[in-house]
């Protein structure tokens, strides 16, 4: 059995649950987890955090509900990058409006990942 995995420094800012979350992907390969870890990085990373946040459902669209523009979405998508060791292609970004859309494109891309020797 692998030992339990340190925090990743990326998620610092964010509550304990998330945290938790990424430890039970980490250790488990939850596909739950991910998607919490997700939707709290799409949270976080919200243009319109500023004032009150629409309710966020997999059918919010990032653009047109959340305010999200390029450069936001272009950040989201790296540090979700960084933090789950993956690459999304262009051509799957392009195909993602929804959170609902980006949390399957993760999984989709963690269950297609190689894993690391």
């Amino acid at each position: 059995m692998s030992p339990v995995p340190k925090p990743n420094s990326a998620l610092a800012r964010f509550p304990a649950e998330v945290l938790e979350a990424y430890q039970r992907y980490r250790t488990k390969g939850d596909p739950v987890a991910v998607q919490e870890v997700v939707i709290a990085a799409v949270v976080d990373y919200c243009p319109a955090r500023g004032g009150p946040l629409p309710a966020v459902t997999d059918e919010s669209r990032l653009v047109e509900d959340l305010a999200y523009d390029s450069v936001s979405v272009a950040e989201l998508v790296f540090f979700l990058e960084d933090l789950f060791d993956l690459t999304i292609s262009n051509d799957d970004l392009l195909k993602v409006r929804s959170i609902g859309e980006l949390r399957a494109c993760v999984i989709r891309n963690l269950a297609t990942k190689t894993p690391a020797a």
